[in-house]
């Protein structure tokens, strides 16, 4: 495939600070509620949404004994209370990794599938009724794989989705975007990278109706990972890209519009900072200039998935962190150019792991993550906290 020259920021333009974070205080004072559901195996809540009609949806995936992995939903009352929890899939592997609801009152997840013919992977969205019910399934993609990690709804009921892809040019891994319209039909695709291997994980909307999609970006196969930034108008054209990174990876995993035409983005990496990976705060301008960045980090490994603006101004961020020896879910306080403010920590046995964030409308927020055990018995989780 063609590959369109990437405009590298230099580290010289920013200015930046490396935070060491005091031990964190115990998340588990300001929890309202908790649930931790899935079937028989490991599983994981990737993302959550408030209902137009009260309540929350969650979804992820959990590994169940009839067909492999299957995505996970789960509706929830205000108070936490489950509604209803339902696996989805297919004789493959069925990932869930983020949702919206639709202007029917339908529940739309994306993620992917490999239960393809031919076994590939395949973008999968699946639309569910209020009940539960699944009322509709979708695939896109090409010869090779195809993932998707999120969306962001669009005001005309629609959304974009960021991904990658590996059947454009050759087979290593490109950024892949797509645009649907509200009846989940594709009005645009669009697939970037340069040399190496591509990966957009999250978009936000712009002002002009465009998108910003982040991820990472190796000039290489080989060679370590940078933050990536892609700008695309309403109609899918880019606009720019940049890359930004030192020695080591470096990794873009959330993005959100901020209301002055910028954006916050959230990620990790060791190439600056403390010591291991720390979490990664940076402003994001329109034009895709770096105005401000800060690292937070311990002595051990400090991982920021996604941040969402507080009601009186700076960010809460989520994550994970190591830093005391086990790894804990990890929810940072910084004012409103990234410096930190408070921490707290979800200490309790076994593994937790936070991965997206929702700021309700009471005011609190919802939590999703792997909570318990390890990699392999780790459970599809969700909290609310008024930290």
């Amino acid at each position: 495939m063609r590959r369109p020259i990437l405009t590298l920021l230099p580290a010289i333009v920013v200015a930046a600070l490396a935070v060491t974070p005091a031990a964190g205080q115990d998340l588990r004072d300001a929890v309202e509620f908790e649930q931790r559901l899935g079937g028989g195996g490991a599983g994981v809540a990737n993302s959550v949404i408030e209902l137009a009609g009260g309540g929350y949806a969650v979804v992820g995936y959990t590994d169940t004994d009839e067909n492999g992995i299957d995505v996970y939903v789960a509706k929830l009352e205000p108070a936490g209370l489950v509604v209803w929890a339902n696996a989805y899939g297919q004789p493959g592997d069925d990932y869930g990794w983020d949702l919206t609801e639709n202007q029917l009152g339908e529940i739309v997840v994306v993620g992917y599938t490999t239960s393809t013919e031919a076994g590939d992977e395949d973008v999968l969205l699946l639309g569910i009724g209020p009940m539960g019910m699944l009322r509709w399934r979708r695939r896109f993609g090409g010869d090779r794989n195809e993932r998707a990690w999120s969306l962001e709804p669009t005001p005309d009921g629609g959304m974009a989705i960021a991904g990658e892809t590996q059947s454009v040019g050759d087979p290593d891994w490109d950024a892949y975007m797509l645009r649907l319209t509200p009846a989940g039909n594709q009005m645009w695709a669009q697939v970037l990278g340069a040399d190496g291997v591509d990966r957009a994980f999250d978009v936000a909307l712009a002002e002009d109706g465009g998108f910003v999609f982040v991820g990472t970006t190796t000039s290489e196969l080989d060679a370590p990972r940078d933050l990536y930034f892609i700008r695309v108008d309403p109609s899918g054209k880019p606009v720019w890209q940049r890359a930004f990174g030192g020695d080591a990876d470096d990794v873009a995993h959330g993005i959100v519009s901020v209301g002055d035409g910028g954006f916050v983005v959230t990620g990790y990496g060791s190439s600056f900072g403390a010591g291991g990976n720390d979490a990664y705060l940076i402003y994001l301008a329109d034009d895709g200039v770096i105005e401000w960045r800060n690292e937070i980090g311990g002595a051990g490994d400090d991982r920021a998935m996604m941040s969402v603006p507080k009601a009186g101004g700076g960010f809460l961020t989520i994550g994970s962190t190591d830093s005391d020896g086990d790894w804990n879910l990890l929810l940072l306080e910084t004012d409103a150019r990234g410096d930190r403010v408070a921490e707290r920590t979800l200490q309790a046995p076994g593994m937790d792991r936070g991965v997206r964030m929702l700021l309700a409308s009471d005011g609190g927020y919802l939590l999703t993550g792997a909570f318990g055990g390890d990699d392999a018995s780790s459970q599809f989780g969700i909290l609310k906290v008024n930290p």
